[in-house]
C-alpha cells in the first residue's frame, strides 16, 4: 500500500513539474512573440548607429544650400544616397554629373544627398560648385567637420546607399562611374527579395 502511495505522489509532482514547465513555455512563447510583433513594427529600433554596412546610419541635422535643416531621419520611408563631396576635389568633380542624371531618372524614387565637407571648404566654393553642376538635390554644409568625423571620412568623394529604414547597404570610397553608380541605386530601390 505505501508502495502505491508513493508512486502516486511522485506522478502527481511529475505531472505538476510538466504542468509548470509548459506553462512557462507557453508564457516565453507569449512574450517572444510579442517581442517580435514590436521589432516588426521597428525593425531597426535594435541596430546601432555606426559608419559601417549593415548599421544605421549615423544621425545629422545640417543647413542646406536651401537654408532649410535637413534631418537623415526624416528621410525615413525613401533610399538615400548620401554624397561627401569637397568643391577642390577633383574625382567629386567627375562624378557630379552621374549625380544629376541619377537625380533626373530616379529622383522620385530616392533621395540625394550631398554633403559638402566644408570644415575644408567653403560655402561659396560648395555654392558655385553646385550651381555649376546643375545640383537640384540637398546640397548641406558640414562646417564644423562633426558630420564628416561621425561617418569617419577619409577619401573623398565618398558614397554611401542607405535604404528606405535608415540601414546602410552599401559604400564607395572614391569617384563613381554612371554604370557603378546606377548599378547600386538601382540595388537599394529594388532589393533583391530573399528566396524561399
Amino acid at each position: 500500500m505505501n508502495k502505491w502511495r508513493n508512486w502516486i505522489i511522485v506522478a502527481a509532482v511529475a505531472l505538476l513539474t510538466g504542468f509548470v514547465l509548459l506553462q512557462q513555455l507557453d508564457d516565453n512563447s507569449k512574450g517572444a512573440q510579442a517581442g517580435s510583433s514590436a521589432l516588426a513594427a521597428d525593425p531597426t529600433s535594435d541596430i546601432p548607429e555606426k559608419p559601417q554596412i549593415g548599421y544605421t546610419a549615423p544621425s545629422f541635422s545640417l543647413t542646406g544650400l536651401d537654408g532649410k535643416i535637413y534631418d537623415l531621419k526624416n528621410l525615413r520611408g525613401k533610399p538615400v544616397v548620401l554624397n561627401f563631396w569637397a568643391s577642390w576635389c577633383g574625382p567629386c568633380k567627375e562624378e557630379a554629373p552621374s549625380f544629376v542624371k541619377l537625380n533626373k531618372q530616379y529622383g522620385n524614387r530616392l533621395q540625394i544627398v550631398a554633403i559638402n565637407l566644408t570644415a575644408t571648404d567653403s560655402v561659396q566654393s560648395a555654392r558655385e560648385f553646385a550651381q555649376n553642376y546643375g545640383f537640384t538635390f540637398p546640397v548641406l554644409f558640414d562646417p564644423d567637420g562633426k558630420t564628416g568625423a561621425s561617418y569617419e571620412i577619409r577619401p573623398i568623394p565618398t558614397t554611401l546607399f542607405i535604404d528606405s529604414q535608415g540601414i546602410i547597404t552599401d559604400g564607395v570610397l572614391g569617384a563613381l562611374t554612371w554604370d557603378d553608380l546606377q548599378t547600386r541605386a538601382l540595388a537599394l530601390i529594388e532589393p533583391a527579395k530573399p528566396e524561399k
